[in-house]
């Protein structure tokens, strides 16, 4: 594989670094004063001078993609004696495609991209490092000033959760995927329709689908219905607890699929939308380019932006992008339940084994905070927006960088980006390994995902409720 070899700039900018305080260095500062929790008081604090070499494993967007250069080049302006291998000879989905075999073969860089519907699995193979450890005390230089890093509230919370195992971080995200809703103009200006508001709902597309269906539409609806991201939605949608503290001591959590505000969204999506033969039977993903044009509305992430770029290019194709729907709450003072799945992308540190006859005590420290400090530096804003591109292919998870609108012009200027970010508040982690271990998840997203499909087939062979139940009963069991 071409690798890309980056060296330092200008031993000039050493001065200018980046510093990750550990809890040993806690005694290296003063208390600070109450106006001045993002500023040190103490002279400027010195990390160990690095030096040694890394490689970063990420995907490109287009062959001429430079944003993973552009990040390394702000890693080394910082430490000019790290050397960085830029690996990014794949495309996004051949990057994932390989990625599982790269990580167990261990060819794989020292810092990886990783998706959160992986990092579970791979935490429990002992295959990436936990972060937390290394955030305690996190300290940035920038714009001339020392400031604290808080992964917690400097990214979006959905972003922050996906990146947790156990409450322990082991990824540092980088891009933000929420859902939202790809509307064809088109076919809703010859249907007589008119473009959703921001506040439409799941009643709404329940509408506009029947009367789309009705028309001749083949494909009113697509969605992924067995990814988490969408029936998760479906199943918060009622205001229910989909995953319920069981022992208030020890914080157990358990599943709960069969309480009714749950389930009541599931037979929405089973009985109005699937047996009422609404959906498209191709997931987004698999949708080419001239089957999107026949679709009226489409869930979406950003990423499935890239599959079509060029038709969404063409002027003669009118499309806009909505908000991802609201539930009807039936509460006066807070009419609307707003659940929006997301996927979060970001840096993860392979776990390596060291021969004693080859590295001393000394040298794999030095190893692991090289790898450790590259991970980290996704954390400093002027990096993020470097990483992110300046083509609008990805979507920061970093709020600061995402706050900047250099992402918002893709794939065409004057379109409602603003829907991949602006409704974070109302975010979940579409991934389930967030809250349970990864084998239970999977069983539940496979289950359901089969259950709704079968139920929705013949709703009269059989309870939803027990069907429901019974996936319950075997994932709790197996938790």
């Amino acid at each position: 594989m071409k690798k890309h070899f980056i060296r330092n700039l200008c031993l000039l900018l050493a001065t200018v670094l980046l510093v990750s305080c550990f809890a040993a260095c806690k005694s290296d500062k003063k208390e600070k004063k109450e106006d001045e929790t993002d500023i040190f008081v103490t002279p400027k604090p010195s990390p160990e001078e690095l030096g040694g070499i890394v490689t970063l494993s990420t995907y490109r967007t287009a062959p001429n993609d430079t944003s993973a250069f552009m990040f390394i080049q702000e890693y080394v302006l910082q430490y000019p004696g790290v050397e960085v291998y830029n690996d990014n000879e794949y495309t996004y989905d051949e990057y994932f495609a390989t990625l599982d075999e790269r990580v167990e073969n261990g060819t794989i860089g020292d810092v990886f991209l990783v998706d959160s519907d992986r990092l579970a699995k791979y935490v429990e193979k002992g295959y990436v490092v936990n972060l937390s450890p290394y955030c305690r005390n996190l300290v940035e230089f920038t714009s001339g000033n020392f400031k604290k890093l808080y992964p917690d509230t400097d990214f979006f919370r959905a972003a922050y959760e996906d990146a947790l195992y156990e409450n322990r971080l082991y990824m540092i995200p980088t891009e933000y995927e929420n859902k939202a809703v790809l509307i064809n103009l088109d076919l809703f200006e010859k249907n007589g329709l008119k473009m959703p508001s921001d506040k439409w709902t799941w009643d709404d597309v329940l509408e506009n689908a029947k009367l789309l269906k009705e028309a001749g539409v083949a494909a009113p609806v697509v969605m992924d219905y067995t990814d988490f991201s969408v029936w998760g939605a479906f199943a918060l949608g009622g205001g229910g607890e989909l995953f319920k503290v069981a022992d208030e001591k020890t914080g157990e959590t358990r599943l709960n699929l069969t309480d009714p505000k749950v389930s009541s969204g599931l037979k929405m999506l089973a009985e109005d939308f699937i047996a009422a033969g609404l959906i498209s039977e191709k997931t987004p993903g698999e949708l080419t380019e001239e089957e999107l044009r026949q679709s009226a509305m489409v869930v979406i992430s950003h990423s499935d932006l890239r599959h079509w770029e060029d038709t969404l290019k063409d002027e003669n194709f009118a499309w806009e992008f909505a908000h991802f729907p609201r539930f009807s709450s039936g509460d006066e003072k807070d009419p609307y339940n707003h659940n929006i799945g997301v996927k979060t992308l970001g840096f993860a540190i392979r776990v390596r084994e060291y021969d004693p006859d080859d590295y001393t005590e000394a040298d794999i420290l030095m190893e692991d905070q090289i790898r450790v400090q590259l991970a980290l530096y996704a954390l400093v804003p002027e990096a993020a927006v470097a990483l992110a591109g300046t083509t609008g292919y990805r979507v920061p998870a970093l709020i600061s960088a995402n706050q900047k609108r250099f992402w918002r012009e893709y794939p065409l200027p004057g379109k409602n980006t603003s829907v991949f970010s602006l409704y974070n508040t109302a975010d979940f982690s579409a991934t389930l390994e967030a809250h349970m271990i990864s084998t239970a998840a999977a069983e539940l997203t496979e289950s359901v995902g089969e259950v709704i499909k079968q139920y929705a087939a013949d709703p009269d062979n059989g309870s939803l409720d027990d069907l429901l139940q019974k996936i319950q009963d075997n994932v709790n069991a197996n938790w």
